[in-house]
């Protein structure tokens, strides 16, 4: 087994050492095994483990405590990749490292559509394909400092950089109004980034209309990525964004559509109906054992356990690898091709207005319609006067009035 290790003699010693106090520790439970050094990464150190004939990986599963006492440490992460049973076991505090973005960048893409995340907890480097349909829609998921940001700059410099304008179109929705800043003047938009919700419906709108006239026609190129910072708080603004995230997300993985969306907590709250068609999460740290589950969707996830600053968990329909991504600077951002002036950026033509389902209400007489009162409200944040929903709803002047005034619209 080749292990990856620093110049210092006595590293070496310390690791060598380590592993065969895990090796006793297990054989101390009743696990019979042999324990490996792996890989010496910038966080971390992982060591494979080989258990007798018979034995099941599940009996390790469950020595956590007892193996990071034998490491000395407070915690370790103890999982399965590529059929390979691994004990992760951080490093200290001041001996962890960021893995610098020139390793990766010397790599040589299968297409122009993979990215190399990181290396993984074995060191190998994580790939991710966003033409493959299982991974063309992703959610970004950590919290604060956990790496997902840093992760996101990383993702799209190296597809804006490995795909020319004619190939990859670009659509930024950026609620907070800085966290998409570096690509903010790409010559990959066909749209100014957007960071008002009513500003960001309209694109939702736009690109929901393009998918599904797509899906009519056959056409899948050139493609389309929607980047959504703060997915959740869109939605806290705008419920009916849920909707629409889970028909771009069904319709979108054939005909060329890919959405990436960040959020602290990935999962129903945040993505509703679209969370079965978001099959690949990049997870960062979470605060609890308890978040753990709802974040990563699975169960021994173990995400409590990251270390933070890029450390992160790949989680797809090929399962679940632990990976270090890289540290993005400036000299990688400079690489993106730019407009230089904003009134470059190509502009859409925009919906100005949504259409509002109107059902047949049962209990029949004149004007009495059931009306969906979110529709209604979205209508009016997009512009909708109190004539459109007299003229849309079929209903008269007088309680359309009533509706416009009663979500916001200006007597």
């Amino acid at each position: 087994m080749t292990y990856i290790t620093g110049t210092a003699q006595t590293e070496t010693r310390h690791i060598d050492f380590t592993a065969g106090l895990i090796q006793m520790t297990l054989a101390t439970k009743g696990v019979q095994s042999i324990v490996a050094p792996l890989w010496d990464g910038p966080q971390l150190q992982s060591y494979e483990v080989s258990l007798t004939l018979g034995t099941k990986p599940e009996k390790v599963l469950r020595l956590t405590g007892a193996v990071a006492m034998a490491a000395g440490v407070d915690a370790v992460r103890i999982g399965l990749h590529c059929g390979k049973l691994l004990i992760e076991i951080p490093k200290p505090l001041e001996a962890r490292q960021t893995l610098p973005a020139r390793k990766l960048l010397d790599l040589e893409p299968a297409t122009s559509w993979h990215v190399p995340l990181g290396l993984g907890a074995t060191g190998r480097t994580v790939w991710l394909n966003l033409a493959d349909e299982r991974y063309c829609h992703v959610a970004l998921g950590g919290t604060t400092r956990s790496g997902k940001t840093n992760l996101l700059h990383w993702l799209l410099s190296r597809l804006l950089v490995q795909n020319g304008a004619h190939d990859l179109q670009l659509l930024l929705c950026d609620p907070k109004g800085y966290e998409l800043e570096p690509f903010a003047m790409s010559r990959h938009l066909v749209h100014p980034p957007v960071y008002n919700t009513r500003e960001i419906v309209q694109v939702l709108a736009w690109l929901h209309q393009t998918t599904r006239e797509r899906a009519h026609s056959g056409v899948s190129r050139p493609r389309i990525l929607a980047v959504i910072d703060e997915v959740k708080e869109l939605v806290d603004r705008c419920s009916e964004v849920k909707g629409i995230l889970a028909s771009l997300a069904q319709i979108g993985a054939g005909v060329g559509v890919s959405i990436v969306v960040t959020t602290q907590q990935p999962g129903s709250k945040a993505l509703g109906d679209a969370l079965p068609n978001f099959p690949c999460r990049i997870l960062g740290r979470v605060v609890s054992k308890t978040l753990s589950y709802g974040a990563a969707g699975r169960a021994r996830s173990q995400a409590e356990c990251l270390l933070g600053r890029g450390d992160m968990l790949l989680l797809g329909p090929d399962g679940m690898i632990r990976l270090q991504t890289p540290l993005v600077t400036r000299s990688e951002l400079r690489a993106i091709p730019r407009w230089e002036r904003a009134s470059q950026i190509p502009k859409l033509d925009l919906p100005t207005a949504v259409s509002i389902p109107v059902d047949t209400d049962p209990r029949g007489g004149w004007n009495r319609k059931a009306i969906d009162q979110d529709a209604v409200r979205l209508a009016v944040q997009m512009g909708a006067t109190a004539t459109d929903l007299h003229h849309e709803l079929g209903i008269n002047y007088d309680r359309a009035c009533r509706l416009y005034e009663q979500y916001g619209g200006e007597p």
